[in-house]
């Protein structure tokens, strides 16, 4: 009974000596985090604009909400795509490097005219999109982002 008690003591005070060194390892990330946000805005709230990277849908993106998106290093293409049928119906892009580890902000600012309405998407710095992101919720579609 004795050696077990022995045993046991000698392997925590193994695990334990050791676990300080385990844990200053740097973490590498191998992906950008990349806020895509839309303001609220009264015109046009009820309008929820498809998001699109490099082609693939990745949400549809909500008015005063944002999503949290994982992209690779490289080209990243974002489009905003409004559903439904539309005269003149135009799509938005914003092309970013994106850099593994970094993070970025993309606002979107809805834009209207007298034929289409669209939401111009652009790269603000992180103080402006902390700021306005703040009192942001995460948009529903985050849920199956992230699965």
């Amino acid at each position: 009974m004795k050696n077990i008690s022995y045993g046991i003591i000698v392997c925590l005070f193994v695990l334990t000596a050791f676990r300080g060194h385990v844990a200053n390892l740097p973490v590498r990330a191998d992906f950008a985090t990349v806020y895509i946000y839309r303001g609220g805005q009264f015109f046009g709230s009820a309008l929820n604009y498809a998001i699109f990277a490099n082609g693939e849908r990745i949400c549809k993106l909500s008015n005063n909400k944002f999503i949290e998106y994982k992209a690779k290093p490289g080209k990243l293409a974002l489009t905003a795509h409004r559903g439904g049928v539309e005269v003149f119906k135009k799509e938005t892009s914003l092309d970013l490097d994106v850099v593994a580890d970094k993070t970025y902000y993309v606002k979107g600012d809805q834009k209207s005219s007298i034929t289409r309405t669209r939401l111009e998407l652009s790269e603000v710095t992180e103080n402006t999109g902390k700021r306005d992101m703040n009192g942001m919720t995460v948009d529903a579609c985050q849920e199956t982002m992230n699965k």
